[in-house]
């Protein structure tokens, strides 16, 4: 049997997890490493070229900047045009740059990202600048604050939220919205849907923790600006994280149906409730472990139209949590640490492969993690076949990826959807080029990092219009 550690000590870990795994799984810092003391030198030298661009964007000179550039003077060579276009929208909403500050640098290999907040004259906003080692410009990202960005933002006309809450007069009543059109008529009978978040203590809009993304919020929006009521709530996990974070915490919550099941049911009861909703019309929407434990909840009784399966995988989940620390969650650590925690790792993954976390005593099941969750999830996550379940019902079945996505990915994770599902007549599978796990643009200085999230990203229109069409249709574009 895997060694003990300290209750205490593993209730902390498991409170960090849960904050790292907002975005739906277990999230590190993927190909990079941040700048310390000893590059003071390089965060000089960034400086100081900050203080170029500044001038050059003062002046109004493409060129200048271009000139910077690595590439400058190559035939064909790739210039700063984009970042310029995205210069010449914000200037007029921001002003001049009056002042600016480094927060913060990576290195990625042999390049150097380094994050500027600017001083504007009407706010802020921040600068991602990425170099080579002879510090030759390769990357210039400008994008907006989260205070910027969610005061730039406003709900489509034509819509209405209404904050509700989700389980009220239970032990664990959670905050949500219904999100609808606000037209509504006399007798509509309209189809709705539930938004389940997935791994992780997730908010209602599946933020991850101080991003500036919102995916169920651009979801509920925009689907309901087609005609499509939805509801969203913040998950169990995130209002009563100390629930499961506590030394003494009971086994019987760290199931699917704690996690996920009870609530689910109760929003989707909600939804049914409400006398302009068709309650025969009722779909699922689910984000990665969110997604894929649909099957239990619909037999529990979602008895859902159909379910919308994101940023998912068919593969064990023991096999997606371990890929993911293997390939990004180590990255900080030194070389010792890494030969250590992968090694432990690795026990872990064989301790649940071969059964053996079937034999722990009961009154054991909380002291022993596995791969970051206790013996008591695996036993109760794995008694159930969830891609048995969804061939078994034939229910109709959307499953949506983003092809930049490095959490759930494409060779691994869609490739394994194809081969189950590919041939199935009630499953439509559709991947996006350039989309990450959350469904917005992989972009900027940051792209196939997680903090990627910290810039402000919106869900593609084309995947909420799938999504649309799909329920309304029962059809996606090609």
């Amino acid at each position: 049997m895997i060694k003990k550690t300290m209750r205490k000590a593993v209730a902390l870990l498991l409170l960090a997890v849960l904050a790292l795994s907002s975005t739906g799984c277990v999230s590190g810092t993927v190909y990079g490493k941040p700048l310390d003391e000893a590059e003071e030198i390089d965060k000089s030298q960034a400086i100081l070229y900050m203080s170029y661009i500044r001038d050059a964007m003062v002046d109004g000179s493409l060129d200048e900047i271009n000139q910077l550039g690595y590439h400058y003077g190559q035939e064909d060579a790739e210039t700063f045009e984009e970042f310029w276009e995205d210069w010449q929208y914000y200037e007029p909403i921001y002003g001049q740059i009056t002042d600016f500050q480094l927060q913060e640098g990576y290195q990625f290999g042999n390049e150097m990202v380094f994050v500027f907040e600017l001083t504007m004259e009407k706010g802020a906003m921040q600068l991602s600048s990425m170099y080579t080692d002879d510090f030759e410009l390769v990357m210039l990202f400008l994008y907006e604050t989260q205070e910027g960005d969610l005061e730039h933002t406003q709900m489509p006309e034509g819509i209405v939220e209404e904050d509700i809450v989700v389980g009220e007069g239970t032990d664990y009543p959670l905050a949500g919205k219904i999100t609808r059109p606000a037209n509504i008529q006399e007798g509509d009978q309209l189809p709705a849907v539930v938004l389940v978040s997935g791994d992780g203590a997730n908010n209602m809009n599946l933020q991850p923790q101080d991003s500036c993304v919102y995916p169920y919020r651009d979801i509920a929006w925009g689907l309901a600006q087609q005609g499509i009521v939805t509801i969203r709530y913040d998950k169990r996990l995130y209002t009563y994280a100390d629930e499961v974070t506590d030394i003494n915490a009971p086994a019987e919550k760290f199931t699917v149906d704690w996690e996920y099941g009870e609530d689910a049911l109760l929003a989707t009861q909600m939804l049914r409730d409400l006398s302009y909703v068709n309650d025969e019309q009722v779909y699922y929407i689910g984000h990665s472990q969110g997604a894929i434990v649909a099957p239990r909840i619909d037999e529990e009784g979602g008895d859902y139209a159909g379910i919308v399966m994101l940023s998912s995988s068919p593969r064990p989940w023991y096999d997606v949590i371990y890929d993911q620390y293997i390939n990004f969650g180590l990255i900080d650590n030194d070389d010792d640490a890494i030969y250590y925690l992968v090694s432990k790792l690795n026990v872990e993954r064989d301790f649940i492969v071969d059964g053996d976390y079937l034999e722990v005593e009961d009154d054991k099941l909380t002291q022993d993690f596995l791969l970051t969750r206790p013996t008591a999830f695996w036993r109760d996550y794995l008694s159930y076949d969830y891609v048995g379940a969804l061939e078994a019902s034939q229910k109709p079945l959307l499953i949506l990826q983003g092809e930049a996505n490095f959490q759930i990915t494409m060779d691994a994770d869609f490739a394994a959807w194809q081969e189950e599902l590919g041939d199935a007549s009630y499953a439509t599978l559709k991947s996006y080029e350039g989309l990450n796990h959350l469904f917005s643009p992989s972009q900027g200085c940051f792209a196939g990092h997680y903090k990627e999230y910290d810039m402000p990203g919106r869900v593609s229109q084309e995947v909420i219009d799938d999504i649309a069409s799909w329920i309304l249709t029962g059809a996606v574009a090609e």
